[in-house]
């Protein structure tokens, strides 16, 4: 948990705010301390990096967020870890982090360390079943990537990976951090001792707060994410309301034990490139960063999870279409509502309106590429005409599907059944993919944004 907080208040709350002129003074004397590994040559065969559904100023990013538990290097306090003592460790926190295109919204991800996955295999051929977190220790931050991309096909442009060091600095550079209990917590093993209630925690008690898994919740992994997305959202509050930007001397405390603690790509690590990102995040509200857990099933050994791949398949298409997921997906960029029915869900018969000959079975077969179902072609009773699209009364949803799909502005109710009619004219211009953004309270998970102050249980 701790290396999540300081590894995503890097990204979202350093980043997204040293535009001032300290802030680049501070980061240009401190990127030095980063340390930066190249691990492209472990990745293999990727992902192709997905297109955005609209333009944009920038280009999308996906960064992936370790925490290792190694102990190496960590000082007394943080407990023995013995498959740890090479100082390599599990990624026991991995978060895969989108940053829009618009640079209006970010997605968290939290990946369980105890998935239950089959990943690419980082030291032969094959594959490996097991734990995600095993990854990591396997072949260090490559391998980790190298199986976040095969489990959900979002290519990963960067990654952070953070250690204990730094974390209680960053908190107290912050002045404290905000949190709340739903009911009291006293866990010798954590050292934390607080009553129910809000809490201003100072950076030890934040570093107990963050490890505490015993006399609270269900004492599980997926318990303490809940925490831990609260708590990184107290996080980028903090640095928000106390005017981090405003005030010099606490931004480069913060900038100083973070820049302590990381590993990154060289890209990633390198001051001009920090600068730019930085300018571009400075406008992301916290209402529009959310946090979600992979959905996940709870698997007979009562130790281990497995991903609901249905529902998980439709936050990795968000990503990779760079359109917003959950409470920010109320309005898309463009103000419409998300789309709610996918295509594999809508029958489409295509009737050529051109006067050209195969039209209609061209639009078909790209159709078809996009996952609707299409049941026929044929001629339009007149052309040449416009594009449009007819549909029975009880399926507006499918027409606005079919509608982004094909770039058609105005479908109409007509005809009967359950099948949608479009017409191929002459302004056809080929399709879009379209991304289906469920409702959250349907996709098996919590979705939080940064802006919401929570009790934690």
């Amino acid at each position: 948990m701790l290396r999540r907080a300081v590894a995503v208040a890097s990204v979202m709350t350093v980043l997204a705010t040293t535009v001032s002129a300290a802030g680049w003074f501070s980061l240009n004397r401190l990127s030095g301390n980063i340390t930066t590994v190249d691990v492209t040559s472990q990745l293999g065969t990727r992902p192709t990096k997905a297109s955005p559904s609209q333009p944009a100023e920038y280009e999308p990013m996906n960064i992936l967020v370790m925490g290792t538990d190694t102990r190496t290097g960590q000082g007394s306090g943080y407990g023995i870890a013995a498959d740890t003592a090479s100082g390599t460790g599990h990624s026991d926190t991995t978060i895969l982090f989108h940053i829009s295109g618009d640079r209006q919204h970010a997605l968290a991800v939290s990946i369980p360390r105890d998935s239950w996955v089959t990943r690419p295999s980082c030291t032969g051929s094959g594959t490996v079943t097991g734990r995600i977190n095993t990854a990591f220790a396997e072949g260090g931050a490559g391998c980790a990537i190298k199986a976040v991309e095969k489990l959900t096909g979002v290519f990963i442009d960067h990654y952070i990976v953070v250690d204990f060091n730094g974390f209680k600095a960053v908190v107290d550079a912050l002045g404290g951090v905000q949190v709340c209990l739903t009911t009291a917590v006293n866990d010798p093993k954590s050292h934390l001792d607080l009553s129910a209630g809000p809490h201003l925690l100072t950076g030890d008690q934040a570093l107990a707060f963050a490890r505490v898994r015993h006399g609270i919740g269900d004492g599980s992994d997926i318990s303490r994410i809940g925490r831990q997305q609260d708590f990184l959202s107290s996080i980028i509050r903090a640095a928000t309301d106390k005017g981090l930007l405003l005030d010099p001397t606490k931004l480069y405390s913060v900038l100083s034990a973070v820049t302590d603690s990381l590993t990154t790509d060289p890209q990633m690590g390198r001051f001009d490139f920090e600068q730019q990102l930085a300018v571009s995040l400075a406008s992301i509200p916290p209402k529009n960063i959310t946090f979600v857990t992979v959905p996940w099933t709870p698997r007979s050994d009562g130790a281990t999870v497995s991903w609901n791949e249905r529902q998980a398949d439709k936050i990795w298409a968000a990503i990779k279409a760079d359109v917003p997921y959950g409470p920010a997906a109320a309005t898309r960029p463009s103000g419409e509502k998300p789309l709610t029915v996918a295509p594999d869900k809508i029958r489409v018969r295509v009737l050529n309106g051109t006067g050209t000959a195969g039209a209609a079975r061209r639009a078909a077969a790209l159709l078809t590429a996009e996952g609707f179902v299409v049941v026929g072609t044929g001629n339009a009773p007149s052309s040449p005409v416009l594009s449009s699209i007819s549909y029975p009364a009880a399926y507006t949803e499918s027409a606005r599907t079919l509608a982004y799909a094909t770039s058609v502005s105005t479908p109409t109710v007509g005809g009967t059944g359950s099948t949608l009619t479009l017409v191929v004219g002459s302004d056809w211009t080929g399709t879009l993919k379209p991304v289906v953004v469920p409702d959250p309270s349907s996709i098996g998970t919590t979705v939080k944004t940064a802006d919401k102050a929570v009790c934690s249980s």
